[in-house]
């Protein structure tokens, strides 16, 4: 029982299987279970808290000064997708902005005693290959703040593009107020070329797809736009990559899915395959800990040369640390 308890954790899931367990207390779990799940689910909720009461004080200052931005991933998606704040932990806050706010976004931060150690500077491309975020951190609280100009750091994990996920973004209405979000559309989207670009490593991965196909709380819409989600994907080469995560989606989770979704799944028989690979993943014995193992399984996914040589050339470079960004020069 508590190996069970163990690998939820390792894959990002302890919330939520604490969730259970204290909803079924006629299971008559062992009592140092019950004690963790306890413990889990309450800080959990206590982390999502004080991240939603950061937001808000970021929310104050960018809204303030006329700057558009969004809220990625963190507690805003567990309280408009999961509907609690005890069953999915965030580690920090994501903010998107346009790369022209950037600059003064910095300085807001750093009025609101959110620092970082070094220079933002979206403008630098090391090798060619562009930044898409910069870290900061509060100081009391003590969280990270992740401060994004763009959703992806290659042109090969390129799906969702930024100018036009601002026009279709929205509000997440929760009880701790509105935040500004993506579309549950782009929402899908992201999150599966999220769990890709971290080569599908953790449970918790597939779980949040779930959570979004099973519906847009706080958004008040039926259904998802299908038509635009598999257009979108096709549109930019990335179908494959969104049809794993929906096949995952389907098989695992016995999720429902679109007859048109479906038929084209069954089109693409590398999917099967593929799906066999990340479930690998989850049992530890995948390609995920292995940096040539990983960029063959990326290989195999992305759909076209250019992707693909992107692909090797950014990570092998991000890995050999030469992607640093140069040091500040002094001011004279």
């Amino acid at each position: 029982m508590m190996e069970a308890w163990r690998l939820s954790g390792d894959h990002g899931l302890e919330p939520l299987a604490a969730g259970v367990v204290l909803a079924h207390p006629e299971a008559e779990w062992p009592a140092r279970l019950q004690n963790e799940a306890r413990k889990a689910r309450d800080f959990a909720l206590f982390r999502n808290v004080q991240l939603l009461a950061l937001l808000a004080e970021i929310q104050g200052a960018l809204d303030g000064a006329g700057i558009p931005w969004l809220a990625l991933k963190g507690p805003v998606f567990t309280g408009q997708y999961v509907g609690d704040l005890g069953l999915r932990t965030s580690s920090d806050l994501d903010v998107l902005v346009r790369p022209e706010d950037v600059p003064q976004v910095d300085r807001l931060f750093r009025g609101l005693q959110i620092a970082s150690n070094s220079p933002v500077r979206p403008e630098d491309r090391p090798l060619g290959i562009r930044g898409h975020e910069h870290k900061y951190y509060s100081q009391s609280p003590r969280y990270l703040v992740e401060l994004h100009w763009d959703l992806v750091w290659r042109s090969c994990y390129e799906i969702v593009d930024p100018d036009a996920a601002f026009r279709r973004a929205g509000l997440a209405r929760l009880d701790g107020g509105a935040f500004p979000v993506l579309s549950p559309e782009d929402t899908l989207l992201y999150a599966a070329m999220h769990a890709f670009e971290h080569r599908w490593d953790r449970f918790h991965q597939l779980k949040t797809m779930d959570w979004i196909l099973t519906g847009q709380r706080g958004w008040g819409k039926e259904s998802l736009d299908w038509d635009f989600i598999l257009g979108t994907a096709a549109g930019t080469g990335k179908s494959r990559v969104l049809l794993l995560g929906l096949v995952l989606a389907r098989d695992l989770l016995h999720r429902e899915l679109p007859a048109e979704v479906n038929a084209r799944i069954d089109a693409d028989p590398a999917l099967a395959t593929l799906a066999r690979v990340i479930c690998r993943n989850f049992a530890g014995t995948g390609p995920a800990g292995s940096l040539l193992r990983s960029l063959l399984f990326k290989w195999r996914v992305l759909e076209t040369m250019r992707d693909r040589s992107n692909m090797v050339f950014s990570t092998v470079a991000a890995r050999l640390g030469l992607l640093r960004l140069r040091p500040a020069v002094p001011a004279p």
